[in-house]
């Protein structure tokens, strides 16, 4: 679960080289501007080279942030700005930030690529955010991060309010040696070592897809902010696109989401890259967020419903074309590993409480499919229409999925283990075996003294220990295979533990008389012994009460001879069943 509210970490661009920072900086802007160095589309390469530069940075991403002011947007009529054509060095992917709390701007872009100024296109807002109360929530707010393939040039329009501290981010991220290898470009699929992958899962769970982690798209963890967050359930799998790129290649995968990464990180101010997952479009599944694959890990994917969730992007415009069965199967896998140890219906429906979005307001209670759209949430087309079109396929394959390991074979005993042996303190409980099936399956013995364990492991019996007396005693049988759910099975024994009684008898003869002494001793108890016992001696039976542990009796009026004297404890719910004996010669009188 994530920390309460905390204060609200500003901006981070480290590595940005943000035209935003001193008068030099922006008179800079300024004089090129006068100098036509920010010229007309048509205009060509100017004397003076004014291009703006992006730095290059760690992992291949090079990047730029500039503070679009009075000098670069100029007014073009009522509640409109325009920019000139602003030269560039290379960049591949374009985003704009403000404040929160401004009015929201309408930004559209014309980018020139292969020296050739392309459309308008519009920036669609950010929807996918931490939550407002949660401890990364930040002040600044801004657009999808738009790819747009290598462009040198940009052109900006602004329409209906122009935030004070709209600033442009200018980002390419390129290859890597690393991100050529063979085993992300060839192979395909693998799965990637380390903290960030999931784990073998026992049979009966539904197994991790096979993941490509962190390392293996070049997160710099110095960009991260801070220690994961984790959330109690995950009630729900959003599904998202990243609104970019359709034609990648393989080895462009890690750079677009070092480029995501930084967005997020630098640009917007979040923890952490905001997806928990990303599914390419070969197919192949990406760890987004730090903290462990297999753990409920806290996103910043789904605005007002990252509390119970996990989110799924699919790197892509699903607006633009159809995704592949490759992203729809891993898509499926995904869902199934996360929600099936939560025991949520992926074709169902769930009631979930909205942290605040742009749809539903803080603290409403929504019914939503389990597996959703991002644009079921809040005000988005994400996850694109195509994309969408398929949750009910997704839906479809999660459950097959989940049904097919929750159908695993489960061990059976055919023939069930049995109790054998006394409750009584110092004797030896036996488990007798039964019969399983398969034969392979090791059995594990896990003795409970009133419920409670007290050891494990291959031993199947116990000696009794004083310790053991008054107690319940019982083991439970576990039975575990390869490929197998496990079965169990608990033997009890009924009766508690009783501690042996020791006695010990004098029968001592005198003259017609005899006077029988009796001490009696239960080791495991803890009070000295209160009961009775019964002494026969010359076919007389006396029942006489104990206390303390001792008891005197005579019997009177006997003739010459030897007699037997036969001491008898019943037993009790302590104190086991005891007897013993001792022999008396009685005198004549005179």
């Amino acid at each position: 679960m994530s920390p309460g509210p905390g204060p609200r970490p500003t901006t981070r661009r480290p590595f940005l080289v943000a035209l935003v920072g001193g008068a030099a900086a922006v008179a800079g802007i300024g004089v090129a501007a006068r100098n036509g160095v920010l010229s007309d589309p048509g205009a060509g390469p100017s004397p003076t080279g004014g291009v703006l530069q992006l730095t290059a940075g760690r992992m291949g991403v090079e990047s730029l942030a500039v503070r679009l002011t009075d000098e670069i947007l100029v007014p073009d009529g009522p509640g409109a700005w325009r920019s000139p054509a602003l030269r560039t060095s290379t960049h591949t992917m374009v985003g704009f930030t403000w404040r929160s709390g401004e009015a929201e701007p309408r930004i559209d872009i014309s980018s020139r690529t292969a020296g050739v100024w392309q459309r308008w296109s519009h920036m669609p807002h950010v929807h996918h955010s931490p939550d407002s109360d949660s401890s990364e929530a930040t002040d600044v707010v801004g657009t999808e991060l738009a790819w747009i393939g290598p462009a040198d040039g940009i052109r900006i329009r602004v329409r209906g309010s122009r935030p004070a501290e709209l600033t442009m981010a200018l980002l390419h991220p390129t290859a890597l040696p690393s991100d050529r290898s063979g085993d992300l470009v060839q192979a395909g699929r693998r799965r990637a070592g380390g903290a960030d992958t999931g784990v073998a899962s026992p049979a009966g769970v539904v197994p991790p897809p096979d993941l490509l982690g962190r390392a293996q798209w070049g997160a710099d963890e110095s960009w991260r902010n801070g220690r994961p967050s984790y959330v109690d359930t995950i009630e729900q799998v959003h599904v998202h696109h990243t609104a970019n790129s359709n034609t990648y290649e393989r080895e462009d995968v890690p750079a677009l989401i070092r480029g995501m990464y930084a967005y997020h990180t630098q640009s917007l101010g979040w923890s952490d890259i905001a997806y928990n997952f990303l599914v390419d479009r070969f197919g192949r599944a990406w760890v987004g967020r730090a903290g462990g694959a297999a753990e409920p890990v806290r996103g910043a994917h789904t605005l007002g419903f990252n509390a119970t969730s996990a989110g799924v992007a699919a790197i892509g415009n699903f607006d633009q074309v159809a995704p592949s069965r490759a992203v729809i199967g891993t898509l499926a896998r995904i869902a199934a590993w996360k929600l099936h140890p939560y025991s949520r219906d992926p074709e169902g429906s769930i009631v979930v409480t909205s942290e605040g979005s742009d749809k539903f307001r803080s603290g409403r209670r929504v019914t939503l499919p389990v597996i959703d759209g991002h644009r079921d949430t809040n005000d988005t087309a994400c996850p694109g229409q195509h994309l969408y079109d398929e949750l009910p396929e997704i839906r479809r394959r999660t459950r097959a999925r989940i049904d097919r390991f929750a159908r695993q074979a489960t061990v059976e005993i055919t023939e069930p283990f049995a109790a054998d042996g006394t409750t009584i303190d110092g004797e030896l409980l036996v488990v007798n075996p039964g019969a399983w099936v398969p034969p392979a399956a090791a059995a594990t013995y896990t003795w409970m003294r009133d419920g409670v364990p007290i050891g494990s492991g291959a031993a199947a019996d116990l000696r009794l220990a004083t310790t053991d007396v008054g107690s319940q005693m019982s083991v439970r049988i576990d039975l575990a295979a390869d490929g197998y759910e496990s079965a169990s099975q608990v033997v009890s024994f009924p009766e508690p533990v009783q501690s042996r009684t020791r006695l010990d008898v004098e029968a001592v003869g005198r003259r017609n008389r005899a006077v029988v002494r009796v001490t009696v001793d239960a080791p495991g108890l803890d009070v000295p012994f209160d009961d009775s016992v019964t002494i026969t001696m010359a076919g007389l039976s006396r029942t006489v009460a104990v206390a303390g542990g001792r008891v005197r009796t005579v019997f009177r009026d006997l003739a010459p001879g030897r007699y037997e004297a036969q001491v008898d404890f019943a037993g009790n719910a302590s104190a086991a069943a005891a007897g013993a004996t001792d022999t008396a010669t009685v005198k004549p009188s005179g």
